[in-house]
């Protein structure tokens, strides 16, 4: 099913950069931004002064799944439409949150983003992949995305895993994406393949997986 919502010319290029840089679609970026927004309440006020303060013009659509429209249709609105509403809340969170996904460098076009693609294949805990797997499909995010968006911007704390029953994980990520992950690897002074498996814990840690 579809989302039509309302944002403005400035927070789509943001997407549009975040999407780039982390080698996926703006619907998985807006997506990962919805889960943050849909597990949060606002009130009248709050609405309000984003209404006041933020200049929607710029239609766009997001795919969702029936979990995502259910978590929708709780929010209260007051009377304001979806499109519009949720307009204003994602426009929010990009300028509160743009960080989280691209630097400001790369906004105002003085770094370009690489676009390139690089394909990974790691050995998860199939426990832990298949939390990982359940969690992306109920919140209708790619897993790609959801490593992505912890790589470049989650601290790692993890720092163990146990792997009971093996199963292979493969990923695509952007060229920005695997250059971050050896850069940590080599910080932490372990293997990408160690480090992917940190991040995997760290995910299911976070997201109480």
């Amino acid at each position: 099913m579809k989302l039509n919502i309302f944002i403005n010319k400035e927070i789509n290029h943001f997407i549009e950069l975040a999407a780039k840089k982390m080698g996926t679609s703006k619907r998985n970026v807006i997506s990962i931004a919805l889960t943050d927004i849909l597990n949060k309440s606002y009130t009248q006020d709050e609405i309000e002064k984003l209404k006041e303060s933020i200049q929607l013009d710029y239609a766009t659509t997001v795919t969702i799944n029936e979990h995502v429209a259910e978590k929708i249709d709780r929010i209260s609105r007051y009377g304001i439409s979806k499109r519009l509403f949720f307009g204003y809340l994602i426009c929010d969170y990009f300028y509160r949150y743009y960080h989280y996904f691209i630097t400001k460098d790369e906004i105002d076009e003085e770094k370009e983003v690489n676009t390139e693609r690089d394909y990974l294949q790691i050995k998860l805990d199939k426990t832990v992949k298949d939390k990982i797997v359940e969690y992306c499909e109920k919140q209708y995010i790619s897993i790609n995305s959801l490593f992505s968006y912890y790589i470049l911007n989650k601290e790692i704390t993890v720092k163990s895993f146990h792997i009971k029953e093996p199963e292979l994980l493969y990923l695509t990520l952007g060229k920005n994406v695997k250059d971050m992950i050896r850069k940590k690897a080599i910080e932490m002074n372990v293997s990408y393949r160690f480090f992917l498996n940190l991040v995997a814990a760290q995910i299911c840690q976070d997201l109480s997986l």
